[in-house]
């Protein structure tokens, strides 16, 4: 009798242990997180209203980048607060993607076949499916660890898996210096063999060339209203 009374106090404890034990994080992430309440998370989630894209939108310039073990290459985009992440094979084909709304930078992350995506401004990075589902929310805490590893990689504009480099650059002459995103993603293999797997240097120097004239524009009719104007006041005079 004492020993099946024992092993009942023995199941009970352990069942006790294994329910209250915190669960452990599933994302897998090169930065140091910290957990959030549930409701934040769910706060989180709502705010970010993150929709799942199975046809390809428009393709525009790259804030982010990243590509995993298998050549499945995460490609960030932003336009004013939407923001989009399109996957694309190694051979670059539209495969799936997400949009979504964030104030502020993003960076992209493989963890195996999920996506964690960083909300730089929220300090917040959340872990994707490939079918949309949100999976989990951390916080990111400010720390030397974190920038350091955001600098080093989630900013990188290179990444090489076994002997193939992917790199996100621009084409655009003077403009290069004051581009802010990055309008191709190119593939060298080992033998040295480029291949322009994503492009919109065209699109993008078109509106740098776009925004360069009507800066001239504008800049000349403000001379010139100024030269009216000092005339104006010397005739008075």
């Amino acid at each position: 009798m004492k020993r099946f009374y024992r092993c009942f106090v023995v199941m009970i404890v352990l069942f006790v242990f294994c329910h209250c034990t915190p669960a452990a994080s599933a994302m897998n992430t090169g930065f140091s997180t910290e957990q959030k309440s549930e409701e934040k998370k769910e706060t989180f989630i709502s705010n970010i209203e993150l929709s799942f894209v199975e046809e390809e939108p428009d393709k525009t310039s790259i804030v982010c980048f990243d590509v995993n073990s298998d050549g499945m290459i995460a490609i960030g985009q932003a336009s004013f607060e939407q923001k989009r992440v399109c996957v694309y094979s190694s051979e670059g084909d539209f495969q799936y993607g997400y949009t979504f709304h964030s104030s502020g930078d993003i960076g992209v992350e493989w963890d195996g076949n999920n996506l964690n995506i960083y909300f730089v401004r929220s300090s917040v990075i959340i872990s994707v499916d490939p079918d949309g589902e949100i999976l989990d929310v951390l916080d990111v805490p400010d720390s030397s660890e974190n920038n350091s590893y955001k600098n080093h990689f989630i900013d990188s504009t290179e990444r090489t898996i076994g002997d193939t480099t992917y790199t996100i650059r621009n084409d655009m002459g003077i403009f290069n210096w004051c581009a802010s995103s990055y309008s191709q993603l190119v593939v060298t293999d080992a033998a040295g063999k480029e291949t322009l797997l994503y492009d919109v240097n065209s699109a993008q120097l078109a509106k740098y060339l776009t925004v360069c004239f009507l800066v001239v524009i504008v800049f000349l009719i403000i001379l010139v209203l100024a030269i009216g104007s000092a005339k104006a006041g010397k005739a008075k005079g």
